[in-house]
């Protein structure tokens, strides 16, 4: 049995096992167990009918009741050709709960950790993202801890003192997935927040913050939404249509997928134990200073290309093998930065008599510069500001004005001919003023497509004296993909 990897997942709790785990959450109601009942029944299947939705993710176990109640939805929803992923949660018997789910006919199971000895359905690593590793067999790896993507609404929220609102976004922890596991599809899960009634536009962006950064978000709906497309309201099927339709524009243009992220700075990290969270940070934080970057997985380092980049920060405490120190100090000595940590041994080259920045110390090295972090735990917004300072705005690939609540990510074909940047608004709300982008390489035609235009709106260029352009773009108040040709 082999796991189609393309599939468009959904999540799909209904159930004795969904009931039983709802009964201990504060707020779970009769109605909602009466809506996780009536969504195992075949009938429900309805919810996806027409829609690209193929596989449905099931709560799995080795319970028998679970298996029984979830028989006739699974026979029903393989004969209309929909595929079953079992996830398997807590302390359950994973090989017993393995076995069940080949007996039932199920595509494959989700679980934590690795997958039991002579498992004979494929297993999906569903795992924090400070665990996603290449190890894993299956074509597609799960990132388990997402968050429904918008801005904040705790009162005070973490986050560096940025000048722009901070927003909850799982762009970090994908393009990390990405990196460490780039021959995989990645899965993010994560559900509405508890009690919520959410708005057609919250679940827009959740499919766009996750399908932008080369993902894909297990769909998974709000109590009240599941009860309201059982009683087929109309509010209910006209944001489940809008859902759908953000599903599809991403569909419809798969070869994005094959795009990867540019920047003239690159990000090298093994993303794993201590180094997971000062990794996860400056991917974090770079957006909100409006940085395009590259993502570097240290294990995949060796074999990737420099070509291109003006700064490469190596955020990792533990130096690298030899191989890899000779690599990046040849970066350096041709004309590149390096940027690594305090602990760096025997630092190269003499100090440089230039600039002093905030964190980093310079040395000279052939052509170009190594800095040496002056602090053993650096503050992770500092870091990535002296970064860019050291850059220098006016090596800016791209600049955005007049967005304060979005976020962007800048792709490139291959071959470099064709560009994307996608553009997320995280207050769902358009702005008093368009978005302007700042364009510095040399593409010659720019269009922005969304699925919230009748059609796709061809940008005018707008030269700038000291070189590049500016692009205005009509108001858009969840995402929008300016497409660029060179």
């Amino acid at each position: 049995m082999a796991l189609n990897p393309e599939t468009i997942p959904m999540r799909w709790p209904a159930g004795p096992l969904d009931i039983a785990r709802g009964e201990k959450a504060k707020g779970f109601t009769a109605d909602t167990a009466a809506v996780l009942r009536s969504w195992q029944d075949p009938a429900s299947l309805a919810v996806v009918q027409g829609s690209p939705v193929n596989c449905l993710v099931v709560s799995w176990s080795a319970d028998s009741a679970q298996q029984q109640a979830l028989k006739p939805l699974i026979d029903k929803g393989k004969q209309a050709g929909l595929e079953f992923v079992g996830l398997i949660e807590g302390e359950a018997n994973k090989p017993a709960a393995v076995a069940a789910a080949q007996s039932a006919g199920l595509a494959a199971v989700a679980m934590e950790g690795d997958a039991p000895a002579g498992a004979s359905v494929p297993v999906i690593p569903w795992n924090k993202a400070s665990q996603v590793r290449s190890s894993a067999k299956s074509p597609v790896v799960g990132v388990a801890d997402g968050v429904f993507p918008g801005l904040p609404q705790a009162a005070t929220p973490q986050g560096g003192p940025t000048n722009l609102p901070w927003v909850d976004s799982n762009g970090a922890i994908l393009l990390i997935a990405r990196a460490v596991v780039p021959d995989k599809t990645v899965w993010v899960g994560f559900d509405p927040p508890p009690a919520a009634k959410l708005a057609a536009e919250n679940y827009i962006l959740a499919v766009a913050d996750a399908a932008s950064h080369g993902a894909r978000w297990v769909i998974s709906l709000d109590d009240t939404m599941r009860a309201d497309l059982t009683a087929k309201k109309p509010p209910a099927a006209d944001a489940w249509k809008k859902t759908i339709d953000m599903v599809s524009f991403f569909e419809q243009r798969k070869e994005l997928r094959t795009y990867q992220p540019h920047g003239l700075l690159a990000l090298i990290s093994n993303f794993s134990g201590a180094d997971f969270d000062p990794g996860q940070e400056a991917v974090n934080l770079l957006p909100r200073l409006r940085q395009p970057f590259r993502v570097i997985a240290r294990s995949r380092a060796a074999a990737a290309s420099f070509a291109g980049l003006q700064a490469i920060y190596y955020v990792d405490k533990e130096a690298p093998d030899a191989a890899l120190r000779k690599k990046l100090l040849a970066f350096a000595s041709g004309g590149g930065t390096l940027l690594v940590q305090s602990n760096w041994p025997n630092p190269e080259g003499p100090p440089a008599k230039a600039e002093s920045y905030l964190l980093f110390n310079m040395r000279k090295v052939g052509k170009g510069q190594l800095g040496v972090c002056k602090e053993e735990k650096p503050d992770a917004y500092d870091t990535v500001a002296d970064i860019q300072i050291i850059m220098s705005h006016g090596n800016d690939l791209l600049r955005l004005y007049n967005a304060p609540s979005s976020n962007f990510l800048y792709e490139t074909s291959a071959q470099g001919k064709q560009g994307v940047i996608h553009l997320l608004n995280y207050s769902r709300r358009p702005g008093g003023d368009g978005a302007l982008f700042y364009v510095k390489e040399p593409y010659k035609s720019a269009r922005v497509v969304s699925p919230e235009l009748a059609s796709p709106a061809e940008l005018k260029w707008d030269p700038q004296e000291a070189g590049g352009a500016e692009l205005t773009l009509p108001r858009l108040s969840v995402y929008g993909a300016i497409e660029l040709e060179k």
